[in-house]
This record gives structure tokens, C-alpha cells and sequence, in this order.
């Protein structure tokens, strides 16, 4: 049996994926039922960033759910489509979700936090989050002059003081403004600098030329996993499943990044906590990385009865994914089949 369900949740601050407000999040859960148990999947596209509409991905939900062929679907589809058919083994077998995904997943999972906003806001949030005992945070990059954002960068870092700090610029520098910035964090220990260039052709010579290390987010939509074997300037991937096409093309890539060095990070795009406990389970599959799910703070509510525990530096995955997570249908808004 095959439900279809669509959920509009607000947001809080808001949030500016790509660098524009998202005072709600809109989405589709599916539903998928059989022998008594049933599982559950969300389908997101993330405004700037997925290709398909929300009314795409149910149109290729509804393909996949009588027998449509995948490699046809939509990225957000394949992705809900995916974990919905996981969560309904689980439920069925007793077993975790993240099980599923890993013979020897991690118990525990670490979080990152994410900072973005002018100093005013970034630093005392760092400081809380330091003092929460995070072990690596993200800063937004990309949205001022290269220069006022090294200057932060370099206050950021001596606050945060041995924790890890990552940078994403999501595309938003030509090759001389990142040029510019890379040269200005010269000697701050960064993590990674993740999607620096508007042209990613150019960032091997950006790697070569500065000594920065490279993350790719968006650049994994345009280029297939066994591509990773050509890219040896790259030293993290961070896997977004929505905007990648499941948590097993995920998982692809996580494999032929640890072929070239490079670490696999999971992270998320908004998602409600329906989609939230799907990248839970690939962060544990994955190992040891802080994962990317804090945009799940930004939610006002969520479709679950009970709120995920990820306001904090690690979550006890284990357990989470171990518990069942009712979904409150006075939430959802019931989308023919």
C-alpha cells in the first residue's frame, strides 16, 4: 500500500540556502505498507539547489511506486522512494535503519554546527557552541568581500581554538576572489573550503596554487561516483542524499572517497525529521566525520510526534534509530495517489 502526503513547515530565522530566505519548507512524505509494518519517506527539492518541482517528484513517487525504473526518477524521489523501502525492512526485520546501511555502523554520531550571519551573530553563537563541546562547526563564506570574510575566519578560528572549521562558499567566487580569500586565511587551520569556484573546472589549479583542501557538494550532482578517481585535489565530499539520489549513490561516493584520501561527510537540505533520521542513519553508516544536520534546528515543528535530540554536539544514534517516530498526520495534507 502506497500513500502520498505533502507537509508546510515554518521555518525559523529564516534560513538563506543560496544565499535566499526560506520561511518554509514544503515537502512530500510516502508511505509504504506491507504484512502489518510500514516505512516512511521524505521527498524535499530544495529551492536553488534541486532541479525538480515539488509536483515532479510526486509525479515520479507515484512512477516508482508501481514499478518505475529509478535511474528515471528525480534525485529527492529516488531518495525518498530509497528510505521509505529501508524504514519498511526495519520495522519488518526489528533491525535499525542504520544497520541496514553498515555491518558495523557507529553508535554515536558527532554533529557540526552551522554558523552563518555578519560577526555580530556568528561569534557568539561559536562561542556557545565551543563551549557546548562541538567539535567542528561550518561557517557560510561567499557573501562578502573575500577579505572581510577572511578577517572573520581568522577571529573565528582563534575563538573556536582546536575545533574543526569548515567553510562553504556554495559556487559563489570567480577563481580571483577565492584566490584573494585562500591567501587571506593563509596559516588558519581549516578543514576544509567547500565549493569555492563558480567554475569548478578551476579548482585543482585553486588546490595546487594555495595548498587549500577542497570539498565538493554541488559538483557531485554533475559527475558520477567512479569520476572521484580523477579528482585527487578533493579532500572531503559532503553527501547531501536529496540532491544526490538516495542514501545508496551516497554511499557510492562515501567508497571512492576513501580511494583518493578524501573524507565522506553527511549532511542534510532542510529536510523535516522524517528525511533527518535517513541522513542519521548514512552518518552513522559512514563513521567518524561530524555530520551536517543542523539545519533541523531551523524548524518552528516537525511531522514527528517527538522532536529529534540534535540541538547538540552528538546524538546517541544507536537509540534513535532503534525507537519508533510516530508522524503526526494532522500535519500532512493527503495527496492523491
Amino acid at each position: 500500500m502506497f500513500g502520498l502526503y505533502r507537509y508546510r513547515l515554518p521555518l525559523a530565522g529564516p534560513p538563506t540556502p543560496g544565499g535566499k530566505p526560506l520561511p518554509v519548507r514544503e515537502g512530500l512524505l510516502i508511505r509504504l505498507e506491507e504484512g502489518g509494518a510500514c516505512g516512511w519517506g521524505e521527498a524535499a527539492p530544495l529551492p536553488g539547489f534541486s532541479r525538480e518541482t515539488l509536483e515532479e517528484a510526486a509525479h515520479d513517487l507515484r512512477a516508482l511506486a508501481a514499478g518505475g525504473d529509478p535511474d528515471h526518477a528525480s534525485p529527492s524521489a529516488r531518495f525518498a522512494f530509497e528510505l521509505a523501502r529501508l524504514d519498511l525492512e526495519a520495522a519488518s526485520s526489528g533491525r535499525p535503519l542504520h544497520a541496514l546501511l553498515s555491518p558495523h555502523p557507529a553508535s554515536e554520531v558527532r554533529l557540526c554546527g552551522l554558523l552563518e550571519g555578519p560577526p555580530e551573530a556568528v561569534l557568539p553563537e561559536a562561542e556557545g557552541m565551543r563551549e557546548a563541546g562541538y567539535v567542528a562547526v561550518k561557517l557560510k563564506v561567499g557573501r562578502a568581500a573575500p577579505e572581510e570574510e577572511a578577517a572573520l575566519v581568522g577571529e573565528l578560528s582563534a575563538l573556536l581554538g582546536g575545533i574543526r572549521l569548515r567553510l562553504d562558499a556554495n559556487r559563489a567566487w570567480s577563481f580571483g576572489e577565492a584566490l584573494r580569500f585562500c591567501r587571506a586565511v593563509r596559516g588558519v587551520p581549516i578543514e576544509y573550503l567547500e565549493e569555492p569556484l563558480y567554475e569548478p573546472a578551476e579548482l585543482p589549479r585553486l588546490a595546487e596554487e594555495t595548498g587549500i583542501p577542497i570539498a565538493l557538494d554541488e559538483t557531485l550532482r554533475e559527475i558520477e561516483p567512479e569520476d572521484l578517481a580523477r579528482c585527487r585535489h578533493v579532500r572531503a565530499v559532503v553527501l547531501k542524499p536529496t540532491l544526490l539520489g538516495g542514501l545508496s549513490r551516497s554511499l557510492a561516493f562515501a567508497r571512492e572517497a576513501r580511494r583518493i584520501g578524501a573524507v565522506a561527510v553527511a549532511s542534510s537540505s532542510y529536510e523535516s525529521g522524517v528525511g533527518t533520521l535517513g541522513l542519521l542513519a548514512l552518518a552513522a553508516s559512514l563513521g567518524d566525520a561530524p555530520a551536517g544536520l543542523d539545519t533541523y534546528r531551523a524548524f518552528e515543528e516537525d511531522i514527528l510526534e517527538s522532536p529529534l535530540p540534535l540541538a547538540g554536539p552528538r546524538v546517541d544514534a544507536a537509540a534513535l534509530l532503534s525507537g519508533e517516530h510516530a508522524v503526526l498526520k494532522d500535519r500532512l495534507e493527503e495527496v492523491a495517489a
